[in-house]
């Protein structure tokens, strides 16, 4: 595979605010970047600023004449991004360790431990995703289509992440005898606002995408040989089943399990 290298060009930036009902709902979410990579199913290259459209699967490019490039998901093979101009998390976790193969207490690769977990937005982190054929949840249905993941971990079994953007309802609570909400002391309805919810899945050495809804019970599942070194592992390191940072350190060494076998 080729190199992948980037160059940081600005870049609009686009998220959007919706009002709407008052349940959660999935809203557009798009991403952008100021420089990326992209690797596409033909073995090519392409560089600029990248708009990333996680619901399509869709990535727009803006190539070194301005022009703008629209690639679905079958088109690409994988692509790096860098220089998010709109930060929509507190804090962005630092993935490289974990996609190099590392884990707490023990790495694996080359004798470097973890880096320690970042308390601000940086920018300047590069983020890699890779395509894989997905059913879209659908459990039911044989049909699948490429779709972007991010890469957390390293493989063979390699930690993936799906973002979405989640619409949800902002509600006055009712004061004292109802004052300050609606009739009868009822919340009413006030608008809304968006966050990011994270959707993990298992990428295996076959190309299947297994989803880990439940991630700590979905993970011991999958990995049950070493399920009780996994549990006694995230105890030890304090590592949490639910953070994507700890979840990477853990499937990392669940594959390191696996290769003493």
């Amino acid at each position: 595979m080729k190199t992948l290298r980037l160059a940081f060009l600005p870049l609009l930036a686009g998220c959007l605010t919706l009002a709407g009902p008052a349940r959660a709902q999935r809203t557009s979410y798009v991403q952008q970047f100021a420089g990326s990579t992209v690797l596409l199913a033909s073995g090519d290259t392409l560089q600029g600023p990248l708009a990333l459209h996680h619901s399509e699967d869709v990535v727009l490019i803006t190539l070194p004449d301005n022009t703008v490039s629209t690639l679905s998901a079958v088109a690409v093979q994988s692509f790096a991004v860098k220089g998010e101009k709109e930060q929509r998390r507190n804090s962005y976790d630092d993935f490289y360790d974990a996609r190099q193969g590392y884990y707490y207490g023990n790495p694996y690769y080359n004798g470097l431990m973890p880096r320690q977990r970042r308390e601000r937005v940086d920018t300047s982190l590069v983020r890699v995703y890779r395509t894989y054929r997905w059913n879209h949840d659908n459990d039911y249905s044989d049909f699948k289509s490429p779709a972007f993941f991010e890469q957390l971990s390293r493989g063979p079994q390699v930690l993936l992440r799906r973002e979405i953007l989640v619409e949800r309802p902002l509600n006055y609570a009712p004061g004292p005898y109802g004052y300050g909400g609606g009739l009868g002391g009822v919340p009413r309805y006030a608008g809304s606002y968006t966050e990011i919810q994270d959707k993990f899945y298992l990428g295996t050495p076959k190309g299947t995408v297994v989803p880990l809804r439940n991630p700590k019970k979905d993970l011991l599942a999958l990995f049950r040989p070493q399920a009780r070194q996994l549990e006694q592992y995230a105890k030890e390191n304090k590592l949490s089943f639910t953070e994507p940072r700890d979840l990477a350190f853990i499937v990392n060494y669940a594959n390191y399990l696996q290769a003493q076998k």
